[in-house]
């Protein structure tokens, strides 16, 4: 089984899935990274060159073969999904009936600062831009009023994120704990 995190880009979900699976000695995978494995370039450069369509298409293939290499393994795993996938039907079907899903909920103001810290650490940005907006937070606004309601849906747990990883990881696995008693 896989324990997905979903949420906002910016909502933490590659960082808390690291110490998540430290914490618990599982395997951790990031379906960007594993897309960029598979694609062999980055998905910003993937989206410029084949547009949104192919890479949820690409997005699809990559989760659909993950989920059905781990339940084979029958291993627990934790898997950091894109900030999108779940928002796609035919995913949130696979994922909903193959994982505990947990949303990362966190404010458009804290993700867009999360991830201006993240790009002032990194000599390029490695994101392609979701939406028409002219500035990020105006961006991550116009995601959170489409996405939320989807991501609050499709989620087993929801965890509202603070700018704390660690206290946010032990929420994390009181609520798997008290969602698999």
């Amino acid at each position: 089984m896989t324990i997905a995190l979903t949420g906002l880009r910016g909502s933490g979900k590659t960082k808390l899935g690291e110490i998540l699976a430290k914490e618990l000695g599982l395997k951790f995978y990031d379906l960007d990274q594993e897309i960029e494995k598979k694609i062999k370039t980055t998905v910003k450069d993937l989206v410029e060159k084949k547009g949104w369509d192919f890479f949820r298409k690409t997005e699809n293939e990559v989760l659909t073969k993950h989920i059905e290499k781990i339940n084979k393994k029958k291993k627990l795993t934790i898997l950091s999904l894109g900030g999108g996938t779940i928002i796609q039907k035919n995913n949130a079907k696979l994922l909903k009936k193959n994982c505990l899903i947990i949303y990362l909920q966190d404010t458009p103001e804290n993700c867009t600062k999360k991830i201006t810290e993240s790009n002032e650490n990194h000599t390029q940005n490695t994101r392609p831009a979701l939406t028409s907006q002219k500035t990020l937070l105006e961006e991550m606004k116009e995601l959170y009023k489409t996405r939320h309601e989807i991501y609050k849906e499709n989620s087993d747990i929801i965890i509202k994120r603070s700018f704390d990883a660690e206290k946010d990881v032990g929420k994390i696995i009181k609520k798997i704990l008290a969602f698999n008693s």
